[in-house]
């Protein structure tokens, strides 16, 4: 499934003040309609353009196992740049990324045609790491310090530990978990139609379809508090367009080798 603008501008959370929201939603529709959201290599994997499309896929899980294990620490980075009063609206996403889930997530969770026992305590990074076994990729491989994913990963903790704590809002709310569902599902689709895995094996990319949307919404709840002034709007936006950056660069790596090996072979 794809984003749409509305799902998340609509989410008012009662506590959200109210002047925030105008330019919280001008945030939304420039993140949506980011390069990193409409990428060519993401619609590629999803249509199967590729001349190789498993291979594709298994380039993608080979390389992204270095974000997707690093997010914990992005989250907990994020946890540390925050008032203790605003913390605890992070409980949800750290209880979901270590594999606890409540009653009615779960029951989404099957509704969306995935068994709870598949999930249910399981860590996001070893749900992962069950997708590469099944793609025919090996699990938590070293990741090179030159390679794309190193310079993603480093630069957006840079942004989380080291830039105004607005701008780690941004960067991990408004700039990744506001856009991830809609990318997750395109790989998502073509995993489904070019690596034909076991539906269990696939339960990562089913559960950020289903599960980013609301941590994003809590995120949204987060970055209102620092909308309020000038210096934590310019922060936001910062920490935003530097996530979302990141990942478009990535994006392109991927994408130009994958088109480099079809001319290659041609």
């Amino acid at each position: 499934m794809d984003h749409e603008v509305t799902e998340i501008a609509n989410h008012e959370p009662s506590t959200q003040p109210t002047t925030a929201l105008p330019f919280l939603r001008s945030l939304e529709v420039e993140a949506l309609g980011h390069k990193a959201v409409q990428h060519p290599y993401l619609l590629a994997l999803s249509e199967g353009t590729l001349r190789d499309p498993r291979c594709a896929v298994q380039d993608f899980a080979r390389e992204y196992q270095g974000y997707s294990a690093w997010f914990p620490r992005f989250l907990s980075a994020l946890e540390a740049r925050l008032p203790s009063d605003l913390r605890s609206i992070l409980d949800e996403n750290k209880e979901e990324e270590g594999g606890r889930y409540d009653e009615e997530t779960l029951l989404e969770i099957e509704a969306a045609g995935l068994r709870r026992e598949w999930v249910d305590g399981v860590p996001h990074p070893e749900l992962f790491s069950r997708f590469q076994r099944a793609i025919g990729v090996e699990p938590n491989a070293a990741v090179d310090p030159t390679s794309p994913v190193a310079r993603w990963r480093n630069q957006l903790l840079q942004t989380l530990e080291g830039d105004h704590p607005a701008a780690a809002v941004g960067a991990l709310g408004l700039g990744t978990e506001l856009v991830v569902s809609g990318m997750y599902a395109r790989v998502l689709r073509g995993v489904d139609r070019f690596a034909r895995v076991h539906p269990e094996d696939r339960s990562f990319l089913v559960l950020h379809v289903l599960v980013d949307d609301s941590h994003a919404a809590s995120l949204l709840e987060l970055a209102a508090h620092f909308a309020l002034n000038a210096e934590g709007r310019a922060a936001l936006a910062r920490g935003m367009r530097s996530a979302l950056d990141l990942r478009s660069e990535f994006w392109d790596a991927l994408y130009e080798r994958a088109t480099q090996k079809q001319e290659d072979a041609a």
